[in-house]
């Protein structure tokens, strides 16, 4: 079955976190941005305000486009409600495996059965990741590079229990946020 995308949620508003935000939001999708910090989520929607702003000063973007982005954006300060609704979630949090488990367990109980979760881990294992789930077929590494608006490379990791479905949804999503997915295996 083809899954739908309407709604992300993004975990983590720092650099990687509110770029993610804002190519999702940029793709049409109705998208939450989570930081468990509120002075982390207002710099992370500051800074997205700012790329939009000055795409607009050099005439890349238009008004018109940062206001129908801006109205899909949503800064949401409580993990449940970030993600309750959320077809695809793409957690951009510190490299600390013990952060990144524990907040995959939540993500387990809180995202709809049927919703992706990604992660943007550069370094740690995928399957260690998803074993914190009771889905691991659900999990894939999503791979942005810095900065995400700009660059378009997305590199989509695979771990051995990914499901078919999982990896054709991720590779749609980011076709849909205009990047160039590569899919590679989940190896230190």
């Amino acid at each position: 079955r083809r899954m739908t995308i309407e709604t992300v949620a993004v975990i983590g508003a720092g650099t990687m976190g509110a770029g993610i935000a804002q190519v999702c939001t940029q793709a049409g999708w109705k998208t939450n941005l989570y930081d468990a910090f509120p002075d982390g989520l207002e710099r992370g929607m500051e800074r997205i305000a700012a790329f939009w702003e000055k795409g607009i000063a050099r005439g890349k973007t238009t008004p018109e486009q940062r206001d129908e982005w801006s109205a899909n954006l949503t800064p949401v300060g409580d993990l449940a409600a970030a993600v309750g609704k959320a077809d695809m979630v793409i957690e951009a949090v510190p490299e600390l495996p013990d952060l990144k488990h524990r907040i995959f367990s939540q993500l387990d109980e809180l995202a709809p059965p049927h919703a992706i979760l990604g992660t943007n881990t550069s370094s740690l294992s995928i399957a260690d990741i998803a074993a914190a789930t009771s889905r691991p077929d659900q999990v894939i590494g999503m791979h942005f590079f810095n900065p995400v608006p700009i660059m378009k490379l997305l590199e989509l990791v695979r771990h051995d229990r990914t499901s078919a479905t999982t990896i054709a949804a991720a590779q749609e999503a980011g076709k849909a946020m205009g990047k160039t997915c590569i899919l590679v295996k989940d190896i230190p």
